[in-house]
Parts: structure tokens; C-alpha cells; sequence
């Protein structure tokens, strides 16, 4: 009888920084899609240019300490893993490729690569969508102010997209850093233990 496949979550980003937004997501996720594992995956070199990010080691750690957390939770006593895979891969960070090479190392798992509500209607400007649509399946958690129906609509029409209804409320990384910047308090935004890392390491300041 042959082996059911591990389900995987993939929620990749900059995570600069990551913030209780991107926590309460893949919470969500874990619970809704019973997943077995989650990757949680920094970008390394962004394809926006605009975006300066933190040390990628910096990015990493904060992540650790933001999503470690939530080892253990969901029908399925979720793993978390922090993956350094686009570092290996170098370059510019493409979804695609970092899934293709996931599915090399990884035969035995299937893949749910997560991505927040807002980002859905942009999601066919992203490099080579459909190929992503192939690999893997697609889904999208609804945030505050997210049109559900619209959202649904739009993802019955490209197909392999599931969209999960949820209470996650939006955070803007933008906002961390600026405030971050001027010395104000980001404690409502992220984790304890990241505003913790933040101000030890004077990040985002100047």
C-alpha cells in the first residue's frame, strides 16, 4: 500500500520583519489545511528592488523566533522549519524555483504554498504563475477588508487555488519599519520576542 503524502505548507516572503500578521496566517493555515509541515522560507534577493531587506541571517532569526512558536498545533502537530533554501539557491528569489527544488529533496511531501488575499489579484503578474498553478497547489487566506466572493471568483477562474476564509487582520510591514526608525513601540505588531530582537540589534534605524 503505498505511503499518503505528507502535506506541506510553503509560505515564503522578505519577512522584514515578520509581524503577528504573518503569524495569524499561517496559524490559520496549519489548522484549516491540516498540515503536516510548514516551511517558512526568507527571501533572500528580492525580485523588487526597491525593497531594502535586513541580513538575510537577521531575517531568519526572526523568523525562528516568530514562527517556532506554533511547533506542535493543528490536527496534525504541525513541524515548523525555517528553510535557508533560497540562500543555497542564490540569485534572485523566484517562487518557481524554489518549489521545483523543493519537490526534488522533498518526493514524498505535497505542496500548498500560501499567500495572503491581497497579494491573489496579483498573483498572474508573478514569474512563470501558471508553472507555480502546476507544482503546487495555490491558496490564498483572506484578510480584513478582502472581498471573499470577489476572491473566490477570481480563484475558480484560474484553478488549483483554494481560498481560506479567516480573521486575519492586516499589518504592514512598512509601518513596522518606520516606526521602528523614530524608536516607537511595535510591540502590538510582532511577536515579543522579535521587537525584542529588533531593538538589540538597532534594525530598520537609519
Amino acid at each position: 500500500m503505498a505511503s499518503k503524502e505528507i502535506k506541506t505548507g510553503i509560505f515564503g516572503g522578505a519577512f522584514n520583519p515578520p509581524h503577528n500578521g504573518h503569524v495569524n496566517l499561517a496559524r490559520e493555515a496549519i489548522e484549516q489545511l491540516n498540515l503536516r509541515k510548514l516551511l517558512i522560507i526568507p527571501t533572500y534577493e528580492s525580485p523588487h528592488k526597491d525593497t531594502k531587506l535586513a541580513p538575510f541571517e537577521q531575517r531568519a532569526e526572526m523568523c525562528r523566533r516568530a514562527f517556532e512558536p506554533l511547533n506542535g498545533t493543528g490536527n496534525c502537530d504541525c513541524q515548523i522549519e525555517i528553510s535557508d533554501i533560497e540562500r543555497e539557491l542564490g540569485g534572485v528569489s523566484y517562487t518557481i524555483n524554489t518549489i521545483r527544488e523543493l519537490k526534488k529533496r522533498r518526493p514524498g511531501e505535497r505542496f500548498y504554498l500560501l499567500i495572503g488575499g491581497d497579494m491573489l489579484f496579483y498573483f498572474p503578474k508573478w514569474y512563470k504563475y501558471e508553472s507555480i498553478l502546476k507544482e503546487a497547489t495555490v491558496c490564498a487566506v483572506s484578510r480584513e477588508g478582502d472581498s471573499f466572493t470577489d476572491m473566490v471568483e477570481f480563484a475558480n477562474e484560474m484553478g488549483r487555488v483554494k481560498v481560506l476564509p479567516t480573521g486575519v487582520v492586516e499589518v504592514s510591514s512598512t509601518e513596522i519599519r518606520e516606526k521602528a526608525a523614530d524608536g516607537g513601540d511595535i510591540s502590538a505588531l510582532v511577536p515579543e520576542t522579535v521587537a525584542e530582537f529588533i531593538k538589540e540589534n538597532n534594525l530598520y534605524r537609519g
